[in-house]
This record gives C-alpha cells, sequence and structure tokens, in this order.
C-alpha cells in the first residue's frame, strides 16, 4: 500500500489533497493540519470527488502540531509514510498581496522580495526534518514552500533533507514546453526543454537572471530559434503572480514530483532543490532517486554556481556551511524600509524571527 504524507490541507495543500484523490499510484493519503477547523471537511470533500471519478482510497486525516516534533516523530513512526508531500508554512506571504493595504505599501513589501518571508517556510520544513531523525524512518520529502533556498539551508545543516520541491523552475520549463508544441505542432515526447534556473527565473525574467537553457525537438538542437526572455514574459497570457491564486500549479508540481519518486520507471521532469541543490535543474525522478539531466556542455558545478548567483535576484547573498541565510545588502535596506532588521536567518533564532515577522505583518496592515 503505497502511503503519502501531506502536511498542512490549507491553499496549497488543499489543491495536493485533491489532486493525490485522483491519483492512481496512491491508495493511502493522511493528511494533518495543526488546527482542527477545516481539515476534516476537506478531507471528506476530497473523497467524495475522487468517488466521482471511480477512485476509491484510504483517507486519514490528524490534529497535529509540526513544532511537536517528540508527537510529530512518533505520527511518523506509526503511519510510516512512502512520501511527505509538505506544504506546511507558520503563515502564507501571500495574504500581504491579497490584503487590503495600498500600492506604496506594496511595492515597498515587493521590494524587500519573497525572501523576506523565508522563516516562516524554513520553520516547519526544519521541525519534520528533525522528526523524521528522531523516528528513525526512511521516507522522502517534498518540500512545496520555497525549496529553491529552504531545501538548500536544511541541507547544509543537516546533511539530508527534502529531497525535492515543486514548481519555480518547472513553471517557466512548462511555459517554453507550451510555447514549442504550439509553435511547432510537436507532442510533448518529441520535444526536450532543459533549463537550469531558479524561482527568480520565473519572477524576474531570463533577460536579468542567469541561467542555462537547452531546447531540442526530434533530437535537433534549436535553442537558438527561441527566445526565452520573450516567451517566459509572454506565453501564456502573463501571470499577475501576487494577485492570483496560483496554489494549484505548485500542488499539481508537488504531486507530480511524489508519485514519481515512488515510481519504478523515471521521468523526466524539473525539479527545484533537489538534493539540496540550490534553485532549479532538469532530472529525472524515480525509483527514490533523483538525476540531473543538465544541457548539453553544462556541469554540476557550472549549474549549482549559475543558481547561487540567481538567487542574489532572491535576496539571498550565499547559504553558510551551517545553513545560515545571509541576504544581500540591498534587501537589508529594503527590509530595514519598512521596519524589519535582519542580516541572516539562522536555524537558532528560527523561532524568534517567525514571531517578529508575525509582528510586522500585524504593524504593516495595522499601518495601512
Amino acid at each position: 500500500m503505497t502511503t503519502i504524507l501531506l502536511t498542512g490541507v490549507g491553499d496549497l495543500g488543499g489543491w495536493a489533497l485533491e489532486f493525490l484523490a485522483r491519483t492512481p499510484e496512491v491508495d493511502r493519503i493522511v493528511t494533518v493540519k495543526r488546527s482542527p477547523s477545516s481539515g476534516p471537511s476537506r478531507v471528506s470533500l476530497a473523497r467524495l470527488g475522487a468517488i466521482f471519478q471511480g477512485h476509491n482510497k484510504r483517507f486519514e486525516h490528524h490534529t497535529l502540531d509540526l513544532a511537536d516534533e517528540d508527537a510529530t516523530a512518533r505520527f511518523l513512526a506509526r503511519v510510516r509514510p512512502d512520501v511527505v508531500l509538505h506544504s506546511a508554512t507558520v503563515q502564507s506571504p501571500r495574504r500581504f498581496m491579497n490584503a487590503d493595504i495600498d500600492d506604496g505599501l506594496r511595492a515597498e513589501i515587493r521590494a524587500a522580495t519573497f525572501s523576506l518571508w523565508l522563516p516562516w517556510h524554513l520553520m516547519p520544513a526544519t521541525q519534520l526534518v528533525r522528526a523524521t531523525e528522531m523516528a528513525g524512518v526512511q521516507t522522502l520529502i517534498v518540500n512545496a514552500a520555497f525549496p529553491d533556498v529552504v531545501n538548500a539551508a536544511i541541507w547544509a545543516r543537516f546533511g539530508h533533507g527534502p529531497i525535492a520541491g515543486a514548481g519555480n523552475v518547472e513553471v517557466s520549463a512548462a511555459a517554453v514546453l507550451g510555447y514549442a508544441m504550439e509553435a511547432t505542432g510537436e507532442h510533448a515526447d518529441t520535444v526536450d526543454v532543459r533549463l537550469v534556473g531558479s524561482h527568480a527565473l520565473m519572477a524576474y525574467g531570463a533577460s536579468v537572471v542567469p541561467h542555462h537553457f537547452q531546447l531540442t525537438v526530434r533530437g535537433r538542437d534549436v535553442t537558438s530559434g527561441y527566445d526565452l526572455a520573450a516567451i517566459l514574459s509572454s506565453w501564456p497570457e502573463p501571470i499577475v503572480w501576487g494577485r492570483t491564486d496560483c496554489f494549484s500549479l505548485f500542488a499539481a508540481s508537488a504531486v507530480k514530483n511524489a508519485v514519481a519518486l515512488i515510481g519504478s520507471e523515471p521521468v523526466k521532469t524539473h525539479v527545484s532543490g533537489p538534493l539540496g541543490l540550490p534553485g532549479g535543474y532538469p532530472a529525472k525522478v524515480g525509483g527514490g532517486r533523483i538525476e540531473l539531466d543538465l544541457p548539453d556542455g553544462v556541469s554540476p558545478e557550472e549549474a549549482v554556481t549559475t543558481n547561487e548567483a540567481a538567487a542574489r535576484f532572491d535576496a539571498i547573498e550565499r547559504i553558510e556551511a551551517d545553513g545560515a541565510v545571509v541576504y544581500t545588502g540591498e534587501a537589508r535596506a529594503a527590509m530595514e524600509s519598512i521596519g524589519y532588521r535582519c542580516e541572516a536567518v539562522t536555524f537558532d533564532e528560527l523561532p524568534r524571527r517567525c514571531r517578529v515577522l508575525l509582528e510586522l505583518y500585524d504593524r504593516l496592515i495595522t499601518r495601512n
């Protein structure tokens, strides 16, 4: 019996639950949520929707706070999931973008970049990894919470962690694949996209963010005939990320990666934060393993260096050997302009940082 544990049944996790409920390769879906509200109802809805489409799975829902690492470890030892699809955060930063705030304040927050909220993503993922250590279970973790940075920081700290992430580089790769299929009339099986890039590539575009790109059609390299920057900025219709519910997209990526990991046949895809590497990479996923599938002529070292450079567009200067995430000077200045001072996010300070950010959120909303 294949078991997938889903941590968090919120915006992204709720979509992942619906997709898992309709995935034939999954027999048992176990969900956990910190608060007792809404979780059981979402699971019941997913169960009924799956029945509409002829699926009959085993569903379990439990109230569990990842901050209680002892309880989480006991739970993991009992459930023994094949894969954990982790979507829990302290709070979603997108609440700011959807909040009733003026455009000036929204611009100030954006200048501080998405990485401002890193502690909210990093702390629950860290608690989960520590709990798996305590439980002594061999499970694969797919982290959907800012994996480009979170996965790399956790691997630096613990020497292991989430094996894969979701979304980000895959969004850009999917746009290229869709465009190429439309332009050539070819099927996806004959088009090969290989893109080394990060969350920043999706957010800021290929004209400024470092990356590696290769496109082949029926084995013929056609990269020079395609303008990656133009494709990513125009195909399909431009997406207003901050104001659009895009969680279904990232949930689909996370579920695809989770299912690929437990499958026997490798799936050719793109993965963020594989094996603790920064940014995203083309890869083959299957049998519990991930193998990089880089563009011709690009070494693993070159790919990592490129994504480390790209991370600076997301405010990340570097990740230290102990997992501390150091912000760029520009990002620190932008954060200070909205009343938040932080040079680096360290694991020892994660609880305090999360509290300070929650207080900052309240102040900014009140200020508006």
